[in-house]
């Protein structure tokens, strides 16, 4: 017979019966098999974390992993790279508006701080723009892209009407404070529909009918219509800017290679057909023989980029400002950035415009699916192609063709609708999986 034997003080318990606490202070037997956790252990951690959830639902916050995507998604709108050219830009902008538009403001008798405060205006405006697209889902604006065509598309038909006249061309609307012109407007939205079609329609974007019927002809008819104003440069930058979204859809190489010979054969005969716009070829490829006609601005340019060196005459100091480089503020701040700031300061928002093509491209490669890539692409590549065209005109490297230096050129809605594009572009990188989850 097997008698009973007491445990001696000091000497551990006998294996396979333990004792644990419970929070009443009573021992409470619980077994565990090899290989296998205490339930009640388990049970302890996790009562912690859900006790925190439940927290966090009273309270009306947010609940488990929304909070957490929330909270990811608005720090990654706030500290995305492509802020920062914007910001610099922008501020930039500010400060070369005020120093090439003083003399001019001033000679106009509306106070030399006149077109500062429109450009402040419309930066702060636009601002809140960026930050009200960074927060709108850019689906929602992709489904409403064809009524932001048709209503952006109607106020440029009546530009041709209503639309106040200034050196021939019938470009904005005279709105009292501020002009304003709906071209930017049309190419955001026809880039926002292009890439909705392609991402909706990849599959059958093979066929040239789905291809021709939704974007190019809307294309071309919001091209017709900044021709006959006449706006080239908008025109121009519209067309690039969709080409390079159809580029990147699965389209026939063969239909895509027709429709951008057809394109750039009608480019040369709009060119050609007027006379002005020979007369600003001729001038871009001799601009010394026409020194007192178009090719004025480019002798005036070059003059004021010479004059800057590698420094600069330093902030305030340029000449050219004097009203002898028409449009200082505009067309040609980048001029009066080479003259104040010398080759420094040129390469400064050379480098700074690089910056946001790979910010932007950043957001595309990273987009959460074939709408944002289409959308971060068609943005980025519109505003880099626009900055492009501006300083290559100013430089002498590209006809002169009258678009503004996105950010940093004077005009209300240029830097509206830039700005809020660039929300766009922050929403996208909201929206995105971060790397490595």
């Amino acid at each position: 017979m097997a008698s009973k034997r007491k445990n001696p003080a000091g000497r551990a318990p006998a294996r396979g019966a333990r004792s644990a606490r419970s929070d009443a202070g009573k021992a409470t037997p619980v077994t565990r098999d090899k290989g296998r956790t205490a339930p009640t252990a388990r049970k302890s951690q996790r009562a912690p974390a859900k006790l925190n959830g439940t927290r966090a639902q009273r309270s009306g916050t947010c609940t488990g992993t929304s909070c957490a995507k929330s909270g990811s998604r608005r720090k990654a709108s706030l500290a995305n790279p492509i802020l920062l050219p914007t910001i610099v830009l922008l501020l930039g902008g500010l400060v070369m508006v005020l120093s090439a538009s003083f003399v001019a403001s001033s000679e106009m008798g509306a106070g030399g701080y006149r077109t500062f405060w429109e450009q402040a205006f419309w930066a702060f405006s636009g601002l809140l723009l960026l930050y009200v697209c960074s927060r709108l889902d850019y689906h929602f604006l992709a489904r409403i892209s064809l009524f932001g065509v048709f209503l952006s598309m109607g106020l440029l038909a009546l530009l041709l009407f209503f639309g106040k006249e200034v050196n021939g061309a019938r470009r904005c609307f005279d709105v009292g404070f501020s002009p304003f012109s709906p071209t930017e407007f049309v190419r955001i939205a026809l880039i926002v529909f292009s890439a909705h079609v392609i991402a909706t329609k990849s599959k059958k974007m093979k066929g040239l009918r789905h291809l021709v019927v939704p974007i190019v002809v809307l294309v071309v008819l919001a091209a017709g219509l900044m021709l006959a104003q006449p706006d080239l440069g908008s025109a121009l930058v519209l067309c690039f800017s969709v080409m390079l979204l159809l580029i990147l859809a699965p389209t026939n190489s063969s239909h895509l290679f027709a429709l951008g010979s057809a394109g750039g054969a009608l480019a040369v005969l709009f060119a050609y057909i007027a006379p002005y716009r020979r007369a600003r070829l001729f001038s871009f490829m001799h601009p010394w023989k026409s020194s007192e006609g178009y090719g004025y601005h480019v002798i005036q340019s070059s003059i004021a980029l010479g004059s800057g060196n590698l420094k600069g005459l330093g902030p305030g100091m340029s000449r050219q400002k004097f009203l002898y480089l028409p449009n200082a503020h505009n067309d040609f701040i980048f001029a009066i950035i080479g003259e104040e700031f010398g080759i420094a300061g040129t390469l400064t928002v050379l480098c700074l415009m690089v910056l946001f093509a790979w910010a932007g491209l950043r957001i595309a490669i990273n987009a959460p699916d074939e709408l944002g890539r289409l959308l971060a692409i068609g943005i980025t590549g519109s505003i880099v192609i626009q900055a492009l065209v501006n300083m290559g005109g100013v430089v002498g490297l590209l006809p002169i063709t009258g678009v503004p230096l996105p950010l940093v050129s004077s005009g209300g809605m240029s830097i509206f609708v830039c700005l809020g594009s660039i929300g766009i572009l922050l929403n996208i990188a909201a929206l995105s999986k971060p790397r490595g989850r």
